[in-house]
């Protein structure tokens, strides 16, 4: 394995400058008051999807694949690790997190209440610009009914600090040849994407 240049590495860290900032630019506007009376309120579900989104591209960078191309990998794992590891959230509440607005949202236009058959649980969600509870499990009125808060603009905070924070993902990719191998890869992976259209 060759180690990256100080250029690519340079490069690497504009781009991920690049997401961050987009990101962020793209939250705030969502979120950005306006006086008009008549003006619809903040949209909360296209800062949640675009947050998601760039933890699935910053996970498959550090995990060297985005599309599944063998057997036992798995886009949620992959997720709630990087989650886990540069983000500092916890396991359980990122992995229904995950579900909620990676899964349902983007799959079917709003997140659902998920029921966690094996410990009689349910989860239900909020999105807020408050960082109060942020990917927290809050309990309800119901013993068995717990709400999961995501900000998406604390979302942006925890991830600029886990990529370039002192132990951000930025600064892993300088020291270590496995992590930078597997960015190549997937960074490949991006660049040869094929599809079939059919007549």
């Amino acid at each position: 394995m060759t180690p990256m240049t100080s250029g690519e590495l340079h490069r690497i860290r504009e781009l991920f400058r690049g997401r961050i900032d987009s990101l962020e630019h793209d939250t705030q506007r969502c979120f950005w008051p306006i006086s008009d009376p008549s003006a619809p309120g903040p949209a909360f579900f296209p800062p949640v999807m675009y947050c998601f989104a760039t933890l699935d591209n910053f996970s498959s960078l550090w995990a060297g694949w985005n599309q599944s191309v063998s057997r036992g990998q798995n886009q949620t794992n992959r997720m709630v690790e990087f989650s886990e590891k540069y983000l500092l959230y916890p396991r359980k509440e990122t992995q229904i997190a995950i579900h909620f607005w990676r899964h349902k949202l983007m799959h079917t236009a709003e997140p659902r209440v998920l029921k966690n058959s094996s410990i009689q649980e349910t989860y239900v969600w909020s999105i807020g610009t408050s960082h109060e509870n942020h990917v927290s499990l809050v309990g309800t009125n119901d013993p068995k009914v717990f709400k999961l808060h995501f900000s998406p603009l604390a979302f942006v905070k925890d991830l600029r600090e886990g990529i370039f924070g002192p132990s951000g993902y930025y600064w892993d990719i300088q020291g270590n040849l496995d992590i930078q191998e597997k960015y190549k890869t997937c960074f490949s992976e991006y660049e040869d994407y094929k599809i079939t259209i059919k007549p």
